[in-house]
């Protein structure tokens, strides 16, 4: 496991970000739905952080956001994601668009965006696609160069060279995520955005797509967040953990202690549902639905899902406290009034 974070300067931060997306009705707003509320994170170097939660909780929102890849209706309504670029601090929700696109993405963040695998340009052979992305950021790369720079990527993943002569509808499902995976790392970001990277796959190819990441993120000392509602993925994955739910982070905080020991009810639920090895119990789900996010109830929003809601938890939203260095956990039974 690479070294705690403590003394180092943070290469992304997220502060105080709200977002969501507008639904229109003839072209005019008629309801925002807020998918990301107030949230707050820092990434430092050398780690892998896991953003958990349900479907429907603003991991996906608050990855895009983060990336810079605001398109309606998605809107962020305040914050700022700060990203170390050089020595400097550059806010990717303030900065020109065409420069980001151009500087940023793929050289210093590069994203991973769920159901990956079909994101390939069914008429384009994938040697065509590893061209294109060349020659936007400036490289000349001709049809037999491409092979040279691309075989020790797709080596880490699994991947033949020769697939570069094929397209997309030729290769299984698995080799066209590990493709995009490839495509993505191909200039060695400091940063890599992973949304839900092995949703479509199965078990086993699961199992070796992540051992690649996490083998590629260890030698080349990036960062990763790593966004999936399988709490297994952040088991294998993560170094640190943060919990979402309703556009809230409810608990984060180092992974081991976490997974050993869940402080927010909605944590230790989540963490329940793991099946263990030789346990042979039932696992249960969540009881109700979360929230509607265009009116979310008042107080903590896991209130009318929590089996230790108090008076308070129906009124006031509890605060975010550190219960100790580095694991916060935003829950009324952790608060001192």
């Amino acid at each position: 496991m690479p070294e705690k974070h403590l003394e180092k300067d943070a290469i992304l931060k997220v502060v105080n970000v709200d977002g969501g997306y507008v639904i229109r009705y003839g072209g005019r707003p008629v309801k925002f739905i807020h998918a990301v509320d107030n949230v707050s994170l820092e990434l430092y170097p050398n780690r892998i952080v896991g953003i958990a939660g349900e479907s429907g909780c603003g991991k996906s929102t608050l990855a895009k956001i983060i990336y810079g890849a605001i398109e309606p209706p998605l809107e962020v309504k305040q914050g700022s994601v700060l990203l170390k670029v050089s020595e400097e601090y550059e806010d990717l929700l303030k900065a020109d668009r065409a420069y980001v696109a151009k500087e940023i993405w793929w050289k210093v963040i590069s994203y991973i965006p769920q159901n990956s695998m079909n994101v390939l340009n069914p008429m384009k052979k994938i040697r065509d696609s590893f061209i294109e992305t060349f020659k936007f950021h400036g490289m000349a790369v001709d049809k037999k160069e491409v092979t040279k720079y691309i075989s020790e990527v797709f080596s880490t993943f699994g991947v033949p060279v020769d697939a570069i002569n094929a397209y997309p509808h030729q290769l299984s499902g698995g080799m066209r995520q590990r493709i995009v995976i490839s495509l993505s790392l191909l200039f060695d970001p400091k940063i890599v955005l992973a949304d839900e990277p092995t949703t479509a796959v199965d078990v086993v190819t699961q199992l070796g797509i992540l051992t690649s990441l996490k083998e590629w993120q260890r030698e080349k000392k990036s960062s990763m967040i790593i966004v999936s509602h399988d709490m297994g993925v952040h088991a294998y994955m993560d170094d640190e953990v943060v919990i979402m739910y309703a556009g809230n982070i409810v608990e984060r905080g180092e992974a081991e202690d976490v997974f050993n020991d869940p402080l927010h009810p909605y944590t230790k639920i989540l963490i329940s549902s793991l099946i263990k090895k030789g346990e042979k119990t039932i696992k249960k789900g969540i009881a109700g639905s979360p929230p509607d996010l265009s009116n979310p109830p008042p107080g903590c929003r896991f209130h009318p899902r929590c089996p230790f809601a108090m008076d308070i938890c129906r009124r006031e939203k509890p605060p975010s406290i550190e219960v100790e260095k580095s694991r916060f956990v935003a829950c009324w039974l952790y608060a001192k009034r």
